[in-house]
């Protein structure tokens, strides 16, 4: 019988906010630390090496234009919205649906980044 890990339960919880369609924990240089995905499959390999990337041109801009850190970078699509948020030593992203509300996910990123930085700890 396998037990579920502290970040798994925290993941989970995430996903099921409504609109929340999956959440990635990605490590900085790129690779899947863990991730629940509600609907479908997807290839989290590549999605990671994407974000990372995308993580490192956000960083750099702050960098350069003295803005500080990215505490969240929003990305809308037309099918879609992807969050990413440094946690510390790693980034959590979320993917969701065509019309969720970003203020709840946006709260649900703030609210849990306690329990997902414990959980990476633990």
């Amino acid at each position: 019988m396998s037990t579920i890990t502290p970040l798994k339960k925290v993941l989970n919880d995430m996903v099921k906010v409504e609109g929340i369609k999956s959440v990635m924990v990605i490590s900085k240089d790129g690779f899947v630390i863990d991730y629940v995905v509600s609907t479908g499959e997807i290839d989290v390999e590549s999605i990671a090496a994407m974000l990372v990337t995308i993580y490192g041109a956000v960083k750099r801009f702050g960098e350069e234009f003295n803005l500080g850190d990215a505490e969240l970078t929003t990305v809308e699509y037309q099918e879609g919205k992807v969050l990413l948020s440094d946690i510390g030593d790693a980034i959590v992203v979320i993917i969701t649906e065509k019309d969720a509300l970003l203020g709840r996910v946006r709260y649900e990123i703030k609210r849990q980044k306690d329990r997902l930085q414990a959980a990476l700890a633990a």
